[in-house]
Order: C-alpha cells, then sequence, then structure tokens
C-alpha cells in the first residue's frame, strides 16, 4: 500500500506541473495545489493567476465538503435563481451551497454567478462550511468574518486583502487552510473528508487514492477516455500510453494520468490460499501473489476448474496484485535470470526419489522456482531462459549475448539501440547476486561486452530486456569497519609475514640481501631486531584517519605512523616505500596473512564477517562483496575523501562532485564508536564529513556509500 501511495502522490505532483503557473505562484502551497485538483476544485490547465467567480467558487467549496459525491445527483430540472438555469455547468453546485446556507443570492432573485468573489465573500462562505454561525463571531461584516479567519489560520499566506476579488491561487490556500483549521465545534474540518490531520498537517493521501479507478485489462484497440498528461509504464514515467494487449492499467481522470503495467508471473500454481474453493493468493513458481478481486478468484477456485497445477500466466497490477489471468496458449511466456540456487531433495509422493528445484532471479525482479530434471546442473551465477507453454515449464542454459555502446543521458538507448519504455535491467554478479536497476541508475554509463551479459530485443527492435555484469556497485555490502584493532589480532602472523619466516616476499629478499654480506648469524640477529622494532610499530588508528582526511594529511598520517621506525623497515626490504606512497593500502596490507573477523556498522546495525583471510582495509568505510549463501568473496577499503559541500544527492571535494548512493549511510563518530543518523541532522557547518566512496571499476561506481561526521566541538 506504501509503495501505491507513493507512485499515486508522484503522478499528482507530475500533472500539477502540467498547470499554467503565473510568476506570483512560485509560493503556492503544492500539496494544497494537489488536493483541489485530485478534489476537483481546479480543472486541469486553469490559470491560476485567473480570478474566480461566485459559480465556480460554489463549485469549489462542494468539492471540499462531504457533498461533492452528490453532485450528479443534483439533475439539471428546474431553476433556482433567475440567471443560473438548470442546464448551467454551476447549477449543481450553487444548488447545495444555497441548501446549505454557505452561500446566497440577492434580493432581486439573482445570483450573479459570473461575478468575481471577494476575500470577504469567500471567508464568509468558508467559515459557514465549517459551522461557524454569527453567533459564534464578534463585531459585524465583513470585519468579523475576516477577524475569525485570521483567528483560525483560513488566511495564512493570503496577500489578498478587504474587498480585492480572489484568484485560483489563493482560493485554493483558503479551502485548503480550512482542512486543517478547526470547526465551530473544535475538531479538524479535514477529517470529516477523511483526512488525516495532525500538529497542523494534512495526510491526504487515502483520499487521493479515491480518484484512480482500475484495475483494467487492456484488449486490442484499448483507448482510454481522455488524453493522459502523465503515463507511468511500471511505475517508471513514460512518453507512451499505447495500451498493448494484456496490460493492466489504471486511470485518474481529474490528475490526467495513467499506470500502466506489462508485468507477468507465469508457471505452475503450487499452491492456493486459504481454501482451493475460495482462493485470495496463489503460489507461482516459488513466489506467492494475492488475487486482486472475486472476478479472479473464481478462475483460480476449485469450483471452476482451476487450482494447484494448472499452468497460468498472471496478469500483474500495482504492488504485484493479480488483475487477472490467462491460461492455454495464450498463457506462453519467456523468462531470463540467473541461477540463485539449486537444490536436490527427497520426495516419496510414488516411492522414494530425489526432486531438484532451481531458483533465478529474472529480470522483472521476481525470484521464480522451477523443478527440473535432476540429473541437470546448473551452477550459481548461470545465466538461464525458463519458458513457460501449457505443457509445462523448462529450463535452458544460455549464452553470453553481449553489446557495446553508451546509456544516453536520458537513459532511453543504449549505442544505437533504444531501450523499451518497460525495459528490465539487470544487475547481478558472478557469484549469483542479483538486483534490478532503473534505467536513470545507469545513464551515461559506458558499457561493454565485459559489462553487458545478455539482451534481448522486443518487436520493435528495442531492448527490452539487459542483464549486466556488476555495473553499479550496489549489489556489494557497504558499511565501516568498527575497531581497527581486527587487523592485528594475530600480531605473531604479521610479525612472522613480514619478517620472511612466512613469506617469500620482500621480507625473503631482503634477508638475502643482509646474508650475503653478513652471513646467516648476523640475517638471525637482524631478524630478531626487526621483529622487536615492529611490536611497536601500529595499525593506524580509525582516529588518525578520520582526522587524516579531515586535515588533508590522510597519506602522511598512514604512512609517517607505518614507517615510524625506519631503520627496521629497511632491514626488511621495505626500501620501495618512498616509490610507493600514495597507491592503495593494498601495497602494505598484501604482507598480511591468516584470518580474521571484521566487526562493522552496515546499515546501522553491528555486523561480522569471518574471513579465511586479512584483507586490505584499515578503518572507515569498506565494501563487501558476498556469495549467495553470505560468505565473504572480496572486501575492499573504500576510499575517503573530506566532503565540503553537500547537495540534494551529490557532494563536492575538492571541487569534484560526487553523487551519492540511495541508500548511503550516515554515521556520528565520537571516542571510537560509531552512531547511526541521517544526512539531515549532521550536514551543518556544525560538522566535519568524510565520505567514502567505492572506487574498484564499476562503470557506474563511484558513489558516496558511507559518510562519517564528526562533530567540531
Amino acid at each position: 500500500m506504501k509503495k501505491r501511495i507513493l507512485a499515486f502522490l508522484l503522478a499528482v505532483s507530475i500533472a500539477v506541473s502540467v498547470l499554467v503557473l503565473p510568476v506570483s505562484a512560485a509560493s503556492i502551497n503544492n500539496t494544497a495545489l494537489q488536493t483541489a485538483i485530485t478534489l476537483g476544485a481546479v480543472p486541469t490547465g486553469q490559470e491560476l493567476g485567473a480570478n474566480v467567480t461566485r459559480g465556480a467558487f460554489a463549485k469549489m467549496l462542494v468539492s471540499f465538503s462531504t457533498y461533492r459525491e452528490s453532485v450528479d445527483a443534483q439533475g439539471t430540472v428546474g431553476t433556482l435563481y433567475r440567471d443560473v438555469p438548470g442546464t448551467s455547468q454551476w447549477a449543481p453546485y450553487i444548488r447545495i451551497a444555497v441548501q446549505q446556507g454557505w452561500m446566497n443570492g440577492y434580493t432581486d432573485g439573482s445570483f450573479r454567478p459570473d461575478n468575481t468573489v471577494t476575500l470577504e465573500e469567500a471567508c464568509a462562505a468558508v467559515l459557514k462550511l465549517l459551522s461557524y454561525k454569527t453567533t459564534d463571531l464578534t463585531g459585524s461584516f465583513p470585519q468579523a468574518q475576516l477577524n475569525k479567519a485570521q483567528q483560525i489560520g483560513l488566511r495564512d499566506q493570503l496577500t489578498c486583502t478587504q474587498g480585492q476579488a480572489m484568484t485560483y491561487e489563493q482560493c485554493t490556500l483558503l479551502l485548503y487552510n480550512a482542512l486543517r483549521a478547526n470547526t465551530a465545534s473544535g475538531s479538524a474540518y479535514g477529517s470529516s473528508l477523511g483526512f488525516t490531520v495532525s500538529n497542523g498537517q494534512v495526510d491526504t493521501s487515502s483520499v487521493l487514492l479515491k480518484s484512480r479507478k482500475g484495475p483494467f485489462v487492456a484488449e486490442e484497440g484499448t483507448q482510454l477516455p481522455f488524453t493522459p498528461v502523465s503515463v507511468y509504464r511500471n511505475d517508471k514515467t513514460s512518453a507512451s500510453a499505447e495500451l498493448n494487449k494484456y496490460d493492466v492499467y489504471y486511470y485518474s481522470e481529474s490528475l490526467q494520468t495513467v499506470w500502466i503495467y506489462t508485468r507477468r508471473a507465469a508457471g505452475r500454481i503450487t499452491a492456493v490460499s486459504p481454501s482451493a474453493s475460495a482462493p485470495t493468493a496463489l503460489t507461482v513458481a516459488g513466489s506467492t501473489y494475492s488475487l486482486g478481486s472475486s472476478a479472479v478468484a473464481s478462475k483460480i477456485s476449485s469450483l471452476n476448474g482451476g487450482g494447484v497445477g494448472e499452468i497460468v500466466t498472471l496478469l500483474l497490477g500495482m504492488d504485484n496484485e493479480v488483475a487477472d489471468v490467462i491460461t492455454g496458449e495464450e498463457a506462453d511466456s519467456v523468462f531470463y535470470g540467473v541461477v540463485q540456487t539449486a537444490n536436490r531433495s527427497l520426495v516419496e509422493d510414488n516411492g522414494a526419489d530425489v526432486l531438484q528445484k532451481i531458483s533465478v532471479m529474472c529480470t522483472d525482479g521476481i525470484t521464480r522456482t522451477v523443478n527440473i530434471d535432476k540429473s541437470l546442473n546448473y551452477p550459481t551465477g548461470w545465466l538461464v531462459e525458463i519458458s513457460v507453454t501449457p505443457e509445462g515449464e523448462q529450463v535452458t542454459a544460455i549464452e553470453s549475448k553481449s553489446v557495446s555502446g553508451t546509456i544516453n543521458d536520458t537513459a532511453t538507448a543504449l549505442g544505437d539501440y533504444a531501450l523499451a519504455d518497460d525495459v528490465q535491467i539487470l544487475e547481478t554478479t558472478s557469484e549469483g547476486l542479483a538486483g534490478t536497476v532503473r534505467p536513470s541508475r545507469i545513464a551515461g554509463t559506458k558499457l561493454n561486452a565485459l559489462t553487458v551479459r545478455y539482451y534481448t530485443l522486443n518487436e520493435q527492435g528495442q531492448i527490452d530486456r539487459l542483464i549486466l555484469n556488476d555495473v553499479t556497485g550496489d549489489l556489494w555490502k557497504y558499511g565501516v569497519l568498527d575497531d581497527v584493532k581486527n587487523l592485528a589480532v594475530n600480531a605473531g602472523s604479521i610479525l612472522g609475514t613480514l619478517t620472511g619466516s612466512g613469506s617469500s616476499g620482500s621480507g625473503s629478499s631482503s634477508s638475502g640481501n643482509s646474508s650475503s654480506s653478513s652471513g646467516s648469524t648476523g640475517s638471525t640477529t637482524n631478524t630478531t631486531t626487526v621483529t622487536d622494532d615492529l611490536r611497536d610499530v601500529l595499525v593506524p588508528t580509525t582516529s588518525e584517519i578520520l582526522w587524516g582526511v579531515i586535515d588533508g594529511s590522510l597519506l602522511s598520517t598512514v604512512w609517517n605512523r607505518i614507517t615510524s621506525s625506519s631503520g627496521s623497515l629497511l632491514s626488511i626490504g621495505l626500501k620501495q616505500l618512498a616509490d610507493i606512497t600514495g597507491q592503495p593500502m593494498s601495497t602494505i596490507l598484501n604482507f598480511v596473512g591468516g584470518g580474521a573477523t571484521y566487526i562493522c556498522y552496515v546499515n546501522g546495525s553491528q555486523a561480522s564477517f569471518s574471513t579465511s583471510v586479512k584483507y586490505p582495509v584499515l578503518a572507515g568505510g569498506l565494501a563487501v562483496r558476498q556469495n549467495v549463501n553470505g560468505t565473504v568473496k572480496a572486501m575492499i577499503q573504500l576510499m575517503p575523501m573530506k566532503i565540503d559541500k553537500v547537495g540534494a544527492a551529490s557532494v563536492m571535494s575538492n571541487g569534484t562532485r560526487y553523487e551519492t548512493a540511495d541508500d548511503m549511510q550516515v554515521y556520528l563518530w565520537y571516542k571510537g564508536q560509531y552512531y547511526a543518523t541521517k544526512l539531515s541532522e549532521v550536514s551543518s557547518e556544525g560538522y566535519y564529513l568524510t565520505g567514502w566512496y567505492d572506487n574498484f571499476g564499476c562503470a557506474a561506481g563511484k558513489r558516496v556509500r558511507v559518510i562519517v561526521a564528526v562533530k567540531k566541538d
């Protein structure tokens, strides 16, 4: 439901942007305008700077009342005023407004619907809408009405003065303020209309959803009842409102918006619940879906011959709810994805046998589980095709099929190929991890044969499925190392490695050089001295690294710490240190052997990673690449930088702009402890900010994954 509301409100926001806004509307409360449009008080395309007539204001009043649903019942018969015939567009609204006592006509029998409404007239009408009576006011018209309106907040943000004509912008604000204001009985007026009002804020989502109609399933040639201004396809903005057969769609005529879904789920029904005769949910290919209506449920019901064992294609709408079910040859579907797991188990339905199930993450983001021949092998990470026909499901391994080019800035094309409006993009790793990617995430990214694993084309020659190989880096797990001592758990092993007792690297080479001049006894003595000296060489602390970033001396801080005993380091063959200053820390830490348990903070919670080897991470941000079963495949130190300025979705460091990850983590660091927080809480001038970004080769990487804040006090 939350996702549905967010998608709907996003559409409202875009619909609002198509209105003709005058310069003076720049300060208008956007939520007020959204609400007015959805309730039908402001027509789409209305010039907000235009004056509101008395007839139009009657419509606005009714739209913001409990009578908005009964306007059609007013009919067109009869004349209430001599200048308002029953056929007038304002007639039903004026009739309701007058009957409820919100507005009045003139003594000459006219209503004067084309006259503009003034501030005092509008305030008087809205006060009556809120059930205030003349006896609740102090003084006489119009000052009594204007004072009361000011007192209860109706005139907040209004610049209109007494006697001045009200514009659509000002009337919208006045009526939205009414939702937040208290009625004569003391309760928030918006609550009586179904809105949630709390601390002066109005949650309009539940009411806005009521303007949406659907779901509907398109047939050949289906046309919308209006020309939409805003179009969403699979929850993404689209330029085309074309409906194809079996598309699931919803629309809001008042918002001039349509939502189209082309998502499918296909396979054998393996379970229904709560009962076979009256199902509300079903399981297909290992995933469970809710049935969107009783009509859909009847197709699955055992009373109509449906249910477990049937091969179906599900047409999915908002929140992946089943809008319809297709069977027979029309249910044929093909899916592409990467193997997550393959498991064999014992079954004893008709004697003991082995059943193999394969789990595949498909390009549409759905993980499908299919039964396959027990003798076949599909390793984790393999690319496969799942074919669904009336005869059943079949899994086939597929060879890589690559394409090269750059995703354009609007994320609508890859090289010479256009991307379909409903393109499905799946990010994968060779270990089998997978997740969907929105096109805009890889806008401007150059792809090649190594980063594109597979793609397909639709009938129009557009790429409709794209499987990538670790392009974004988003499948890695990011966090911060809690304690740098994790790198020095086995001090003896580290010392042994560096002195050459367990390595043939630089330490051994150094020992050899010593032997050539002083013999084995000298070498042994020298090794003992080196070991003693190295016991005083400590790995840099988190504090040193953070402050090294803050004051710009990161490299000197780190290298000075490690090279503090230059005689000992030289004696073990690290004379090349001066030549490698500035290279990644892995140059030094490659000497470190033996396993460790890394205690980290990931997404605000403490987590541990046990490894058989030590990885080149010191402190601060780190990236962990995992297998599907959660074991560590690799661990890399994120690159630090001092943040000079924080933007909406980016930061600046030394004149360079870095985009922030959607799931970026923010921590406050104090006295050796990380505290998860929000960027809004630490982005002021009162904090030093250190950003940690991935820099290990992902084509669409170099995103800030972690920010660590240190308070300046």
